[in-house]
């Protein structure tokens, strides 16, 4: 195979990783959660302003799935809505708690996989 179709097949997949919404939501999911992760795994001392940063991100990402959920022409059947709804109010009062130094930052990271994975799973 030559380079030509290798990399149009390469600008294919990517294409498709891009234009797919469940997968384009799936990455957001992922990389807010590697920042999460990167916050919370840095020194304690340090890491203050990316963890509140990280934090902030991960709630604005909640917020908007919950905008989207909360939209009556949101087509996910009415109960996954719901439940997403919940999860948000859950990521907010977690976040803040965590930005006044209380808690664990582990259930957040452990619901975006699970979202991420999930809005994978329905992409493929």
């Amino acid at each position: 195979m030559g380079y030509p179709q290798t990399a149009n097949m390469a600008y294919a997949t990517l294409a498709t990783e891009l234009t797919d919404p469940g997968r384009a939501e799936a990455l957001v999911f992922a990389r807010v959660t590697r920042h999460l992760r990167s916050a919370f795994d840095a020194d304690p001392t340090t890491a203050g302003p990316a963890r509140a940063r990280a934090l902030h991100d991960n709630r604005r990402l909640w917020r908007a799935a919950a905008s989207a959920c909360a939209d009556d022409t949101n087509a996910l059947p009415e109960d996954l809505r719901a439940a997403l709804l919940g999860l948000a109010g859950y990521v907010d009062r977690t976040t803040t708690a965590l930005l006044r130094g209380e808690g664990s930052v582990s259930p957040l990271i452990e619901i975006n996989q699970r979202m991420a994975n999930g809005l994978t799973a329905g992409a493929l």
